[in-house]
């Protein structure tokens, strides 16, 4: 990357790379030491986000890994490929849970807060619910007509949110199994969903580069953000709720200013022709992740913005 592409504000820490395919979503652990990674290549990696090392590569899929996210506590990571989920344990080389279920290709997960449940969701156009005291299924969410390509908690834990392929934005009762309100607004396959820390806030992006900022108590929208001209992959909420990060396919990250919405920063970064691929910002300080060279690279930023 050349520096001259980077803009103000933006400090290069690290550049990790592994193989020559490319990485489908990122997670970071929740005390933001470490950052997981999904791949096509078929594994997952764990990466020391101080010193860029990778730290170990997990092996046991027969397909393309396509998202990863960390339990609260840090002890283990979940990642899915074709119709199961598996947990790792990080610091021990044990064989993985396998949660099986689902019928087609898992292409999101994400644990409660307090780290007793994960939702899935899938090709199948369902989202199951698992007990993790047990690796049980809890219950078989429906009501998308198309595959599931996210799924997130709410800061509290009480409703879960899902994007499909029907364009459509889903909110959960997941405890009671019950769908609460279905949000209309885009027009095409809704990719990435984001809340902001304090919950009020949903952004969601889509195939077509729609990103939408919701009023999540009133489930209406309040802004559109433009700027994108390609799919948009991913989005991440800054610890702090003052900016937004995007990834699209136009080959840039964009930094938004949650204050306004005014674009703070556009970063170069190459996006390969997946839908799926990830952002995320470290789970307490500026620092963001993001995937570029054709998402075969992560790279880490230090953020120095006002």
């Amino acid at each position: 990357m050349k520096r001259a592409s980077i803009p103000a504000g933006f400090t290069l820490r690290h550049t990790l790379k592994a193989s020559n395919r490319a990485v489908t979503r990122i997670a970071w652990s929740p005390d933001g030491r470490t950052l997981a990674s999904a791949s096509y290549d078929q594994t997952v990696r764990i990466w020391d986000a101080e010193t860029g090392q990778e730290l170990r590569e997990i092996f046991g899929y027969s397909g393309s890994v396509f998202t990863v996210a960390f339990t609260p506590d840090g002890r283990f990571v979940f990642s899915a490929s074709k119709s199961s989920l598996k947990a790792w344990e990080v610091a021990a080389e044990s064989r993985p849970r396998t949660l099986r279920g689902h019928t087609d290709y898992i292409y999101a997960v994400a644990i409660s807060p307090d780290g007793r449940f994960a939702i899935s969701g899938a090709y199948d156009k369902t989202l199951k619910v698992w007990d993790l005291a047990t690796d049980a299924e809890k219950s078989t969410l429906t009501g998308h007509d198309g595959r599931i390509a996210t799924v997130i908690f709410t800061p509290d834990g009480r409703f879960a949110v899902s994007g499909a392929g029907d364009s459509k934005i889903n909110v959960w009762d997941w405890a009671a199994g019950q769908l609460v309100a279905s949000l209309t607004g885009h027009e095409a396959e809704v990719l990435a969903l984001a809340l902001s820390p304090n919950g009020h806030s949903l952004v969601s992006a889509d195939h077509d580069g729609r990103i939408l900022v919701w009023d999540f108590d009133s489930k209406t929208v309040t802004t559109r953000l433009e700027g994108h001209e390609k799919l948009v992959s991913g989005i991440a909420f800054s610890a702090d709720g003052r900016f937004l990060a995007s990834k699209s396919a136009d080959n840039t990250v964009r930094l938004w200013r949650t204050a306004d919405w005014e674009t703070m920063a556009i970063l170069a970064e190459p996006h390969s022709n997946f839908a799926f691929a990830g952002i995320a910002f470290h789970p307490g300080q500026p620092v963001l992740a993001t995937l570029g060279s054709n998402d075969k690279v992560i790279r880490i930023w230090e953020l120095d913005l006002e």
